[in-house]
């Protein structure tokens, strides 16, 4: 299939259009409904200030916990909206000038959540949520505000800081965004009659091909594309990492790893357990690379043989096929799953094929108010493919879970380390039923791509932190040139992949590369995917444990993920994130996929 003729979002049923007055209607209620709460604040506007917890105060709680959910809801539509606009076209003017007008309103809600987040820290929550039903139906998010309360700057700080982002880090990351969908490279490629342009997305998916000489090119290509705009990436990242270290600092926070700690709602106990079992496992993962690399007729990988086909190196996948691969297994497992994943599908919920304009890589968003997702692609026929698909269609459902048993936005405000969970379960139902119906051939090229995904969660993921930790605290001395920040990427790097990876063939760029460097309210996006990845796995193994009754027990959870703190959730599954056997067993999956791997390679 072309991919002229591969499904593309529709955005209709968000809104019509950016001229429809459903859209027009929307902004307006989001406008003056901000400026109502802000003008009639019901609550103290600082957690120093305390006052007795009368019927009145218990009221104004109630009132300002239903304003900013509708609030909320109405936000995440308009920006679902025009994020479907604008991320698969780059070049739409009019979207991006909606999308930039949106900005101050969020920074204005962003102001009236940091008030209630101070308010709450001035009131005894316990007895609170005694008195109300709606407190006590939040019980986490007031929690977990109590926190948050002894971690504001003065009013004042914290508003200036909302209105300034605008036009500091968020304009940063808006930058990194348009210049790595907008830019394309010309290139003559092994296998073409003449020069054409690629995209980001189009070169990474040349990186499958089985054509060593074509992946080289490709990867050469991309280099060169983001060495373009290194100028413009080393400021946005200087410009980003700068600002967050300054407010997490000025906010009380030890560093902002103890932040990101926080927004992923787990313990640094938790992340020394979690990163103590991964690299007890880096040679596991180098032993698959090796062994990948003995297939290929390699001493060592380069980082563009990384993708590169093992097995039946011939084989590409229809649009149709991966939703067969997918459903099949979604069915098998929970007849809901499988019901979301085909709403999906027929109601154009997925934008697929890769385009001029369009952002890189793969996303899922929510629209709460619509009760729908949507989910970005850009797919190339790989079978990468298919687990991309799964996994984004593992995030949809969860969507669904928590439209289903009707949570608020404030219910629903998921931490990343489970926000990952959904979408990992998702991808190990399909690896694990192609590769119980295929040939020793076929189940190589499976376990290759699983073990491939698996590897980057283990050894880049880890890379990507040591990355971030080292821009950290370097930026706190100074802004670094481009050459240094390829310089720690590239140690990063041979920290974690070691001798598996030829040492004059990694990517030094990877940090213009990647956008989750660039977010200016999350740091640290990085360790939350191999959380979520594992602590699939441990879940996985739960379920095929006892799978009776684990469908309906898995989606009560999801529903649930942002109502208790991840340590409990995970108990109700016998699970301890602080417990480093608990990591181990799970790797201990992954590392059975290698020696099988190993095996069948032997078999060749």
């Amino acid at each position: 299939m072309s991919t002229t003729t591969l499904p593309r979002w529709q955005l209709s049923s968000i809104f019509p259009s950016l001229e429809s007055g459903l859209y027009q209607e929307a902004k307006v209620d989001l406008e003056v409904g901000i400026s109502r709460l802000e003008a009639d604040w019901p609550l103290p506007a600082s957690s120093a200030v305390s006052s007795p917890l009368d019927d009145a105060r218990v009221s104004a709680v109630e009132s300002a916990l239903t304003e900013l959910n509708r609030l909320l809801t109405i936000h995440s539509d308009l920006l679902a909206f025009l994020t479907g606009l604008t991320s698969t076209d780059a070049f739409d003017d009019k979207a991006q000038a909606e999308l930039s007008g949106l900005q101050p309103l969020v920074s204005r809600l962003k102001v009236l959540g940091t008030r209630f987040t101070a308010a709450i820290g001035g009131i005894d929550t316990a007895e609170l949520m005694s008195r109300s039903a709606v407190a006590a139906s939040h019980r986490f998010r007031l929690e977990r505000a109590k926190v948050e309360a002894d971690h504001l700057m003065t009013p004042e700080a914290e508003e200036l800081a909302a209105s300034l982002n605008i036009s500091s880090g968020r304009a940063w990351s808006t930058l990194h965004g348009d210049l790595i969908s907008r830019t394309t490279i010309e290139r003559h490629l092994p296998g073409n009659e003449g020069p054409e342009r690629y995209t980001l997305s189009q070169l990474q998916n040349l990186q499958y091909e089985p054509s060593r000489e074509l992946r080289r090119a490709a990867y050469l290509a991309e280099l060169d594309l983001l060495e373009g705009n290194a100028v413009s990436f080393a400021a946005a990242l200087n410009g980003i990492k700068g600002q967050v270290d300054t407010l997490s600092r000025s906010r009380g926070w030890g560093s902002p790893l103890d932040q990101a700690l926080h927004q992923a709602g787990i313990t640094r106990e938790a992340l020394n357990a979690l990163r103590s079992a991964t690299q007890e496992n880096f040679s596991v993962f180098r032993r698959y690379l090796r062994v990948k690399a003995k297939l290929l007729g390699l001493d060592a990988l380069a980082w563009y043989d990384l993708l590169a086909p093992v097995g039946r190196v011939d084989r590409r996948y229809s649009w149709d096929q991966v939703k067969a691969l997918v459903l099949e297994p979604f069915r098998a497992f929970d007849v809901e799953l499988a019901r979301f994943s085909r709403r999906a599908f027929e109601q154009d919920w997925i934008d697929v094929p890769p385009r001029l304009g369009k952002q890189n890589g793969a996303f899922c968003m929510a629209v709460p108010g619509r009760s729908e997702s949507r989910i970005l692609l850009n797919f190339g026929g790989s079978l990468d493919d298919v687990f991309v698909l799964a996994h984004e269609l593992g995030h949809g459902y969860h969507n669904w879970c928590l439209d289903a048993a009707c949570r608020t936005c404030l219910q629903s405000s998921t931490p990343m380390t489970l926000a990952e969970t959904a979408s990992t379960f998702c991808e190990t139902l399909v690896v694990n039923a192609m590769l119980e119906r295929t040939d020793d051939r076929e189940q190589l090229l499976i376990l290759d791509q699983d073990l491939l995904v698996t590897t980057q969660l283990i050894l880049d993921i880890d890379s990507r932190f040591r990355f971030e930790r080292a821009i950290f605290t370097k930026r706190r001395e100074r802004d670094l040139s481009i050459e240094e920040f390829k310089e720690i990427m590239l140690d990063c790097q041979a920290a974690t992949y070691g001798e598996a990876l030829a040492e004059d063939e990694r990517h030094p760029l990877m940090w213009a590369h990647k956008s989750h460097y660039y977010l200016d309210g999350l740091s640290f996006y990085n360790f939350p995917y191999t959380f979520g990845h594992l602590f699939a796995l441990g879940l996985f193994a739960e379920y095929r444990h006892r799978p009776d009754g684990f469908a309906d027990r898995y989606a009560d959870f999801l529903s649930r993920t942002g109502m208790a703190s991840v340590q409990d959730l995970a108990a109700e599954f016998g699970i301890d994130i602080e417990d480093l056997e608990f990591w181990r067993s799970s790797l201990a999956i992954a590392a059975e996929r290698v020696e099988l791997f190993e095996r069948l390679a032997g078999m060749l």
